[in-house]
């Protein structure tokens, strides 16, 4: 039976999966299994009798020696890791463990058990070259590297994290290693859930994750940061995520503003647009209210007489104010953007007031209120805006006659104070408490006059204001409430005199000869008009297309010598009609020059690199059209 034993043992010992040796006390070989064998690559034969430690790598004997020596002395079990050159097999490195047995009266023995641990040390040698390229990384990174392992804890578990968990999450590596959830408490409650959604759907389909998320700091401010992992596989065919986590709040903050831009691009092309239109709509009228005004000033058949002159020009003047007015209100986004354009020249002060209170002159007597003489004690002309400067003292003017009392007075004093012209307007009206005037000028805030019923939009003083500035100005204003305002207009005074515009229309000038124009309008009243300012010339031939098709088809029968062309006919716009002209070369090359509404500046910049030779604007000026015609015509 005990030899029966024996046998048993035997056999289970060679037929073993692991590998097994006996040695004897003096660590020979005494017996070795099979699968030993094959893990040392060797002959079983070669291997008995041959002591144990000279089959290990030479570095790793003294080691070994060691251990054994100290297991042999406590006589107790040791456990030793070390390498083996095996035949065929290359470099291997083994996990030896033994312990001494008595084999009865034979003496004591030792069983050892080794396992091939060569695939596990390589992966260790792995993880220990990644560490460190991350580590490496991660002190030339402004971010966290991070290689995180899904468990079966939601959070999952961070197998590394690198210094920069510091900066993004107030974290140490070791808290962070220790457990997930000591970075995860900084995101914010509904990103992180957001993020843990993305992170799953990525592991479960091995795909690239990219998530963005808000961090709370220590100090509680609130930070963006991104997150990207690829997937990869450890040597046990289990997945990691290996990632990267940047604080991303400038690049949010740029987005932003670049969105913002584009919005506030957007928007600018849709105003632009839209007054643009609104431009062409008001100015339309205008331009025949204007036009035909000039034209009764030249026409001598009959002569008007002098009262039906002064109305005339009280007429064209108060219309080519209310054109400057319209203009000012569609250009109000200009003048808060700093974009409004000035024309500065010398202005006489005393004739300005005059046309002033000509205009207001109405409004005044049907409210009740004097217009007291002006005094004007200044000599020498101001440097101003000829158009704005009316347009102030116009706005300030009409405001003290409309926010007084019946039998009020408006008083308008003007004199030289140095190097610079004081202009006052008073008013003898309720006056403003300091509450007020504190609030004076701000955008449509009417400061209760909406409730008296008095007309107004709250933005005129906003204009007005700027305009002075935009001239070099300063505007002030003092106010006593129930007793009356005056407001102080402070402007440069200019070098040196020059002649004033007034009676251009009497000088207009001389023809150059014969020639064919052809004006393209689709508006029957500003046809009438420019027919009307056109019989000025008898030698030049005027003729009328209503639509851009037509003009079209009236060019290829006669060319003209010069194109007359508005900008929003009826089929098309003033822009299609000339590409569609200079696309031919029968058409091509014939001077044009606009006489639009469109007084937008983008629109005129637009025509000067179309090729248009001027852009006269509505409502226009006889003399300076015929000068303009006369020039280009001139040219040809």
């Amino acid at each position: 039976m005990s030899d029966q034993l024996t046998l048993n043992y035997l056999e289970c010992f060679q037929r073993s999966p692991s590998a097994q040796a006996i040695l004897d006390r003096s660590g020979h070989i005494v017996d070795i299994n099979v699968r030993a064998c094959q893990a040392l690559g060797r002959e079983r034969e070669a291997l008995i009798g041959q002591r144990l430690i000279e089959l290990i790598f030479d570095e790793d004997r003294e080691t070994v020696r060691q251990t054994i020596a100290n297991s042999v002395r406590d006589q107790t079990a040791f456990e030793v890791e070390c390498r083996v050159d095996a035949p065929g097999l290359g470099m291997r490195w083994f996990a030896v463990q033994s312990a001494p047995s008595s084999n009865g009266g034979s003496g004591e023995i030792w069983y050892v058990v080794f396992a091939d641990i060569t695939e596990r040390k390589k992966h260790d040698a792995w993880l220990t070259q990644r560490n460190a390229l991350l580590t490496a990384l991660s002190h030339n990174l402004p971010g966290m590297i991070y290689v995180f392992r899904p468990g079966p804890d939601k959070g999952g578990r961070l197998e590394f994290v690198s210094e920069g968990v510091r900066d993004v999450f107030g974290a140490s590596p070791e808290e962070a290693m220790a457990s997930a959830w000591a970075v995860y408490k900084h995101v914010v409650p509904e990103d992180l859930s957001k993020f843990f959604q993305q992170r799953d759907d990525a592991i479960e389909r091995s795909s690239r994750l990219h998530s963005e998320f808000r961090v709370r700091s220590p100090n509680g401010e609130i930070r963006w940061c991104s997150a990207d992992s690829v997937a990869g596989m450890d040597l046990d065919g289990n997945e990691v995520r290996c990632g990267y986590v940047s604080d991303i709040t400038e690049h949010k903050l740029y987005q932003e503003a670049r969105m913002a831009a584009e919005t506030a691009e957007r928007a600018s092309r849709a105003k632009s647009e839209f007054l643009s239109r609104m431009s062409h709509e008001l100015r339309t009228p205008l331009n025949a209210v204007i036009g035909f005004a000039q034209l009764l000033r030249i026409d001598t058949q009959p002569r008007l007489s002098d009262g039906q002159l002064r109305k005339v020009e009280l007429i064209e003047r108060s219309g080519s104010h209310l054109l400057a007015v319209i203009s000012d209100v569609l250009d109000l986004s200009r003048i808060e953007a700093g974009d409004m354009p000035v024309s500065i020249e010398s202005v006489h002060v005393d004739s300005m007031v005059v046309d002033v209170f000509a205009m207001v002159a109405e409004s005044a007597q049907a409210s009740g209120v004097e217009l007291a003489a002006p005094l004007i004690e200044l000599d020498v002309p101001v440097r101003a805006d000829r158009v704005r400067l009316r347009q102030v003292l116009v706005n300030l003017v009409s405001n003290a006659v409309k926010y007084n009392r019946p039998e009020g007075i408006v008083r308008v004093r003007a004199w030289r104070d140095g190097a610079s012209a004081s202009m006052q307007v008073s008013d003898t009206g309720m006056g403003l408490t300091p509450e007020q005037v504190e609030h004076l000028f701000e955008p449509f805030n009417r400061l209760g006059a909406e409730q008296k019923g008095i007309d107004g939009t709250g933005i005129g003083l906003v204009i007005v204001k700027r305009l002075v500035e935009l001239m070099g100005g300063t505007l002030s204003v003092n106010s006593q409430y129930l007793i009356g305002t005056t407001f102080t207009v402070v402007l440069p005074l200019a070098d040196e005199d020059v002649p004033s515009d007034h009676g251009m229309l009497m000088d207009l000038p001389q023809s150059s000869g014969e020639a064919t124009v052809l004006y393209v309008e689709d508006n029957d009243v500003n046809v009438l008009l420019v027919r009307q300012i056109m019989s000025l010339r008898p030698a030049w031939k005027l003729m009328v297309a209503n639509s851009g098709s037509q003009a079209l088809e009236m060019v290829k029968q006669q060319r003209p010598d010069l194109l007359l062309l508005d900008m929003h006919l009826g089929d098309m716009t003033g822009f299609e009609l000339v590409d569609l002209l200079d696309a031919d070369p029968a058409t091509r090359g014939i001077p044009k020059v606009a006489l639009s509404a469109d007084a937008m500046p983008d629109r005129v910049h637009a025509a000067r690199q179309r090729g248009f030779a001027a852009y006269i604007t509505k409502p226009l000026n006889v003399a300076k059209l015929l000068q303009c015609l006369e020039e280009q015509l001139a040219k040809v």
